[in-house]
């Protein structure tokens, strides 16, 4: 095995002296126990299926030497480095592994990580074209709850539970994903597994704070007012042939103006307040009347080119629009935030498989004071996908991967007053701080990537200086040394079109643009405003009159109608059908201000079942009049 202490020092000099000119932050990744040091192909072996073919070579490693597993898969399906252990090791102790790749260029295949006990039980993860990443992926984080049972030789123990303290085989496996897909030949090498318990580590003991450039953030703004096309839209990527306007970005975007935009009484009075009128009237206009919006369009013509309702991107959205209509009173973009959390509610669900669209729409939640629906998405937050050992969020339910985004938003919303839980924000900076730490191709700048770590992220290391994570200021430092001379920022310092852990690209774009503006002034949450009071008690209610889409639509037999009313109101609610006539008054009362929900069952005035079609309901209070429509399909 290396000397772990040598292991230390050649990988902080050679950081050092790629770093030079940039304050040294710290050393990339992070060292525990060395299990399989790569110096020598002792204890490795080959194995493969029938008709297919592997060897193994000693190559130029992450540091010194790499075993290379080289593969050709031809008309089988799988080929294995497998390392036994010259003893039993116990990891039982052990809750977090390192372990650096890199691949070939070659077709995309499955990669499964496994590790085997003496009983025959093999646990493992997969990676779906991890082999492709032609750069090394440095100290690979993979918590140990990521591994779950692939399968057991049956032996006299006969066990689907892995037995920890025990284990006496390691394994990459590189498999064909299906019949259909994958194969050919390449090359893996493969240095360093190591182990560690995450939980001991040392976190951060506060939020760290930057100081701001003010000179940088107007670049920056500059550069974003530049992007808008005549649709009102923005171009999500400077140099993308095929110009894109991404929901996400536009939520960015449109936060970024409403900061720098001034309107008076519903009035624009600078440029800023004119193209944020423009963006939000523009993506508005596409809303469908279920309440969501597409997630993709053309920017110079406005067609859709994507609507595959990933509720992150609606949801940030509706953030965004409730930070336009506090500052410019525009009560139409209210209805329609209203109406796209109507959509989540009701169409799409407020817990969602992926932590960083839960969330999002927490903050959607609470910024259109769906304030009871959004507690349960705060208990789930702080429970379900919530790591109370290794301390930090999941990216997702039953998903342990490590996440840059889950780490950063849902550490934003753990701070708030209202959760309360700032100590867990600083514990899931601190894990990504040691996890995710990564440099560019030259090793010479150094941030975080999302998930990898591949290279470095803008995006996601403005979110961690955003969020206040440890050495802020060292971290702006870097990302203003790579702001264009027109403002804008790249997604990356390096290119890699990838498939595994996301997509780097030197492209200019809005969203790196817009967080490293967060990171020089304020977070984006910081301007979601919600009451700080405990959940339960009485809150502010909404100050304009809203009706919301009904759901489900369509429906069979019933439906509801909700709608808000800013303060108590004389309401009418009734239905009509497709001629315009009078079938059902559903309400007709004075009702308190807050929301409301009111059950059509499908009958008419006599209590008859009505046909299928087309139905409108009319809802009047005052000089407030307001029609939706649902079709009554059995």
């Amino acid at each position: 095995m290396k000397n772990q202490c040598v292991f230390l020092i050649v990988i902080s000099l050679t950081t050092c002296l790629s770093l030079s000119g940039f304050a040294q932050i710290s050393v990339p990744g992070w060292n525990g126990q060395v299990l399989i040091d790569c110096e020598s192909t002792d204890n490795w072996t080959v194995e493969y299926d029938n008709n297919s073919y592997g060897s193994l070579e000693l190559v130029e490693g992450f540091i010194n030497n790499a075993v290379q597993l080289n593969w050709d898969i031809g008309d089988g399906n799988w080929v294995q480095a497998k390392y036994t252990f010259p003893q039993p090791v116990d990891l039982s102790e052990q809750d977090i592994f390192g372990l650096s790749l890199r691949g070939s260029t070659s077709t995309s295949n499955l990669v499964s990580v496994m590790f085997a006990d003496m009983h025959g039980v093999f646990f493992g993860i997969n990676w779906d074209g991890i082999n492709t990443i032609t750069r090394w992926m440095k100290n690979l984080p993979i918590p140990r709850k990521m591994f779950y049972h692939f399968f057991t030789i049956p032996t006299e123990r006969n066990t689907n539970e892995i037995d920890w303290s025990q284990i006496d085989r390691f394994f990459v496996v590189v498999k064909r994903p299906d019949e259909f897909s994958g194969g050919g030949s390449g090359r893996l090498a493969i240095d360093f597994l190591q182990c560690d318990r995450a939980a001991d580590w040392t976190r951060q003991q506060e939020f760290f704070s930057i100081v701001t450039d003010n000179d940088a953030k107007n670049k920056a703004v500059s550069y974003v007012m530049s992007q808008q096309e005549a649709t009102g839209m923005f171009r999500s990527w400077k140099e993308e042939p095929s110009p894109k306007a991404h929901l996400y970005d536009q939520a960015l975007t449109l936060i970024l103006l409403v900061r720098e935009g001034e309107w008076n009484n519903g009035v624009a009075l600078n440029q800023a307040a004119e193209k944020a009128d423009n963006l939000a009237a523009s993506i508005n206009s596409y809303q469908y009347g279920d309440g969501h919006w597409p997630r993709t369009w053309n920017p110079v013509t406005g067609a859709v080119l994507v609507d595959d309702f990933w509720v992150g991107d609606q949801a940030w959205w509706i953030i965004a629009l409730l930070q336009y209509y506090n500052k410019s009173n525009n009560a139409s973009a209210l209805a329609a935030a209203h109406r796209g959390v109507d959509w989540i509610i009701n169409s799409n669900g407020i817990i969602s498989g992926s932590t960083e669209g839960t969330v999002d729409i927490w903050w959607a939640l609470m910024s259109t004071g769906f304030y009871e629906e959004a507690e349960d998405v705060r208990e789930y937050l702080l429970s379900t996908v919530w790591d109370e050992t290794v301390q930090y969020w999941w990216r997702g339910n039953n998903d342990p991967f490590v996440a840059m985004d889950a780490a950063t938003w849902v550490g934003e919303f753990a701070r708030t007053e209202i959760v309360g839980r700032p100590d867990m924000a600083r514990a899931a900076l601190g894990f990504v701080r040691r996890t995710l730490l990564t440099t560019d191709d030259s090793g010479f700048l150094q941030g975080f990537d999302g998930m990898g770590p591949v290279s470095v992220w803008c995006e996601g290391t403005a979110q961690f200086v955003s969020a206040g994570g440890q050495d802020a200021q060292e971290f702006l430092d870097m990302l203003l040394s790579l702001q264009r001379p027109d403002g804008g920022m790249p997604c990356s310092p390096d290119d890699w079109f990838g498939t595994c852990f996301g997509w780097l690209s030197s492209w200019i774009g809005l969203a790196p643009t817009a967080w490293l503006y967060f990171a020089l002034t304020e977070s984006p949450f910081s301007s979601v405003t919600f009451p700080t009071a405990v959940p339960g008690t009485q809150i502010e209610q909404p100050d304009t009159y809203v009706l919301l889409h009904n759901y489900p639509n369509p429906f069979n037999p019933s439906t509801h109608i909700r709608f808000v009313l800013p303060e108590n109101s004389d309401v009418s609610l009734k239905v009509y059908d497709a001629l315009g006539r009078e079938i059902r008054t559903l309400l007709n009362e004075r009702k308190r201000a807050g929301r409301h929900s009111v059950v059509w069952d499908g009958k008419d005035t006599t209590g008859r079942q009505v046909t299928n079609g087309l139905y409108f309901f009319r809802l009047q209070t005052g000089q407030y009049v307001k029609v939706c429509k649902g079709i009554l399909l059995k």
